[in-house]
């Protein structure tokens, strides 16, 4: 409903224009102001659509409210109404952007032609600025969703004004377990938003996962990030009762660079299969990270990197030297040979494996570390092959075949004992971390959803084919828990297994 403010310093001519108002039947919400002044201070704090105001008011004139009020609200339609002999403040009224200028006595007519005219002038422009809106909104998402999806260039946006940074200074990835977004409403991100208490871009990026950016340097006064991480997580649990994770990153990421971040968003967000109990994830946790790496020899470092290299696992080569370049930035009582000497011992361990690197080339490497001025040229030359060797892992994909081929069937044949991710990953000499991400990556899901679906198969097997006991197909499917078979069973198939059975006996499909 549109609200019309009429500022007049005499009530029964405020009150005969709220009765024409009503009379005539406008949908407006009707607001009074006894003087000019009243009048300004009241559009201070309320929007207004309309201003009726008389000319002549006692503290300030109707000019003078009108010249004053359209600086707060630009938007804002006024009618002006005075006697004849007022007439000529007409031309100065024109020249403020009134909207029109009755004559007192009222017309009927001339009121109800005036009304109707401005209401379709004020109902035309709302409809217009919520087409703007919601075009440039929708805009502004698909631009924002190819930066982070890293699938080129956005479209050229001429004459289009979408207000984006160039750097947002923090990215919150929540994901879930289930295909949650296929079945929410577009109320999720108005609910989310409104936990925040600081402006933010929401992106939905699939049925699993959506990105929040946040635009602003500061902190919210409410809470630190990861303390707004955790409330959208309880939040979320308390109004879906779904979980969902929530990984954290807070260094700044220019608008180009997104696709970046979200893939090292990604990569935190990897740790959670490894940590069920943890619900947010941020870079230099301390539930991820060593808790003091002061306290950790330089051997103990290399002996952990020479096993990163061997098992394949760049996300922990990555953690494990990033611990180096911090020991190292700050402590100036070592000297610069014996930081070289290190750093070198580390280039060597990455270069000499799984690397087609010369021993000219190896050398060269070692000069320029020897020639580095600081800590930050040794970290650019140790990362030049650390990204190297992630791309001659990369390409070997017949052998990742060969060891997934392998996971998947010794699962199929063991699913009835109990399997985890580090006994998997013993089996085929991956660390865990690196073979659920190639896992996840060839089959397109998860180990333990595999898992799930291979043990529910051969659960619906059991018991279309056999009369064994729902306990004793419990157990040969893998789960020790009865009631959580039972759960996991009726979540998968829609019905629990004894219902499942009774089905099937009755001959009624499923």
């Amino acid at each position: 409903m549109l609200t019309i403010l009429i500022a007049d310093d005499q009530q029964e001519e405020r009150e005969g224009i709220a009765f024409l108002i009503q009379e005539l039947g406008f949908p407006l919400k009707i607001e009074f102001a006894e003087n000019g002044k009243k009048a300004l201070e009241f559009l201070r704090h309320q929007s207004v659509d309309i201003l009726f105001t008389d000319v002549r008011m006692p503290l300030m004139d109707g000019l003078q409210l009108t010249k004053q009020a359209l600086q707060l609200q630009p938007h804002l339609k006024i009618i002006l109404f005075s006697g004849f002999a007022e007439f000529e403040y007409a031309k100065t009224a024109i020249s403020l952007g009134v909207s029109d200028y009755l004559l007192k006595p009222i017309n009927v007519d001339a009121f109800q032609d005036t009304m109707e005219k401005v209401i379709h002038k004020i109902t035309e422009q709302k409809q217009v600025d919520e087409a703007t809106n919601m075009s440039q909104t929708y805009v502004k998402k698909h631009v924002l969703f190819t930066l982070v999806n890293g699938v080129g260039e956005p479209p050229s946006l001429k004459g289009v004004s979408l207000d984006l940074p160039d750097v947002y200074h923090r990215m919150l990835l929540l994901e879930f377990e289930k295909n949650f977004f296929e079945h929410v409403g577009p109320e999720f991100e108005s609910f989310v938003l409104s936990l925040l208490g600081t402006p933010a871009e929401y992106i939905n990026l699939n049925g699993y996962q959506s990105l929040l950016l946040f635009p602003e340097a500061k902190v919210p006064s409410r809470f630190s990030y990861r303390e707004m991480a955790g409330l959208i997580h309880e939040s979320i649990l308390d109004r879906f009762n779904l979980i969902c994770y929530v990984a954290v990153n807070e260094s700044p990421i220019t608008i180009k660079d997104l696709a970046t971040g979200l893939n090292q968003l990604e990569q935190l967000m990897e740790y959670r299969f490894f940590s069920p109990d943890h619900f947010v994830f941020e870079e230099n946790d301390d539930n991820f990270y060593y808790s003091n790496e002061t306290e950790l020899s330089d051997s103990a470092i290399l002996d952990t990197i020479r096993t990163n290299i061997k098992n394949r696992d760049i996300f922990g080569l990555k953690a494990n030297t990033e611990i180096l370049y911090q020991k190292y930035a700050k402590q100036v009582q070592f000297s610069q040979l014996y930081v070289k000497y290190m750093f070198s011992n580390l280039y060597q361990e990455i270069v000499t494996h799984h690397m087609d690197v010369s021993e000219m080339e190896l050398n060269h490497g070692i000069e320029k570390i020897c020639r580095a001025e600081d800590i930050r040229d040794i970290k650019k030359i140790i990362n030049e092959y650390v990204l190297r060797l992630e791309e001659e892992f990369t390409d070997s994909e017949s052998s990742f075949n060969r060891d997934i081929a392998y996971i998947k069937k010794y699962i199929e044949d063991h699913y009835a004992d109990d399997l985890s991710l580090d006994s998997l990953a013993a089996k085929v000499y991956l660390s865990p971390h690196y073979l659920s991400s190639i896992f996840k990556k060839n089959m397109g899901c998860g180990l333990n959803k595999f898992i799930k679906n291979v043990r529910m198969q051969k659960a619906k097997e059991l018991l279309t084919s056999t009369h064994l006991k729902v306990s004793d197909i419990s157990t040969a499917v893998g789960y020790r828990d009865v009631s959580y078979f039972c759960q996991n069973y009726r979540d998968f198939y829609g019905r629990t297994p004894e219902k499942f059975r009774q089905f099937i006996v009755t001959g009624e499909r499923v």
